[in-house]
């Protein structure tokens, strides 16, 4: 009820302190068991044809690698298959779109393409636009930080679009290393043992 029917629009299930030899169990279970509810319930006030579900799967390819028969490759494939129908979206969030199965990715209604050297994480974007557009792939190279290729069901036309940056997101943002190798540390032992005491308690702010 706390993931389904909460007041609030977002539920974030952070996974990131279990060991990646269960991740992949561990996600596709709790997918499946959210699909599940929405499909069954799917004629109920909380089922997702009266309440739509999108489900975004941060770093999509340590569980979702292509060629894979676990339970969350399976669980996801099927929703991309069959989950609009039952009002659950699915929003794949990778740095290595090569290692995506490609059932999945050709399911994708729109595509978010950020700048991308890798000539492999190239060729499987290409194999998903649309023909016309594969010339559009050749520029992903040359896009600036902050620039991404847009195409498909969520834009008119494909575009190419620079994003704003978000506020007050030191964490997301790159550091300057000519200009923090210059600083000066007071005192490094006391900020080692912040630093232990972070690492220990799994808490940025201590």
């Amino acid at each position: 009820m706390k993931w389904l029917g909460n007041e609030l629009p977002i539920t974030i299930l952070d996974l990131s302190g279990i060991p990646s030899e269960i991740t992949s169990s561990i996600s596709g279970t709790l997918l499946k068991i959210i699909y599940d509810g929405l499909f069954w319930g799917v004629n109920t006030k909380v089922g997702g044809k009266n309440q739509p579900l999108l489900i975004v799967l941060e770093e999509a390819h340590s569980y979702l690698k292509a060629g894979e028969h676990s339970i969350s490759s399976r669980t996801v494939q099927m929703i991309a298959k069959e989950g609009r129908k039952y009002g659950v979206g699915l929003l794949l969030v990778t740095q290595r779109p090569s290692e995506l199965d490609e059932t999945v990715l050709s399911q994708c209604g729109t595509m978010i393409a950020l700048r991308m050297n890798n000539s492999k994480d190239r060729g499987h974007i290409r194999s998903a636009v649309q023909d016309e557009l594969q010339s559009m792939v050749d520029l992903l190279p040359s896009l600036r930080t902050g620039e991404a290729l847009i195409s498909g069901e969520a834009v008119k036309i494909p575009s190419r679009v620079k994003f704003f940056k978000i506020a007050n997101a030191p964490k997301s943002s790159d550091p300057k290393a000519s200009e923090k190798w210059l600083e000066k540390i007071d005192d490094p032992q006391k900020e080692y043992k912040q630093l232990l005491k972070s690492w220990r308690n799994k808490n940025y702010k201590i």
